[in-house]
């Protein structure tokens, strides 16, 4: 029906600009450490490149990768799907926030 329909669309839009967000936040993340790196007089590592690529990156292979999965599916399944990759997201980003010490991030 419509309502299904619509709502289907309103929902999975949603969910596409959490990714969005969360890319344009890495994004944000990579030009304040650089402008950190900058301030101490040092620049980046390459694990710290690494990292912050990945943060750039795992939001929209991530996007991409819900996507490609769930054409041909029911809408609501396409939003499990969408719903699912950017739990993936936030958990890595969390992960990464935590898991990696931010000394690590300066050569």
């Amino acid at each position: 029906t419509m309502v299904k329909t619509v709502s289907a669309w309103i929902v999975g839009v949603l969910l596409a600009v959490l990714y969005v967000y969360a890319a344009i936040a890495a994004v944000g993340n990579v030009l304040g450490m650089m402008g950190l790196a900058g301030a101490l007089g040092t620049g980046l590592s390459g694990s710290g490149w690494l990292w912050l690529s990945v943060g750039v990156l795992i939001p929209l292979l991530l996007l991409a990768a819900a996507l490609w999965l769930g054409r041909g599916r029911a809408p609501w399944t396409r939003i499990l799907l969408l719903a699912a990759g950017i739990a993936v997201v936030a958990v890595l980003q969390i992960d990464v926030t935590h898991v990696i010490p931010e000394s690590s991030y300066f050569a």
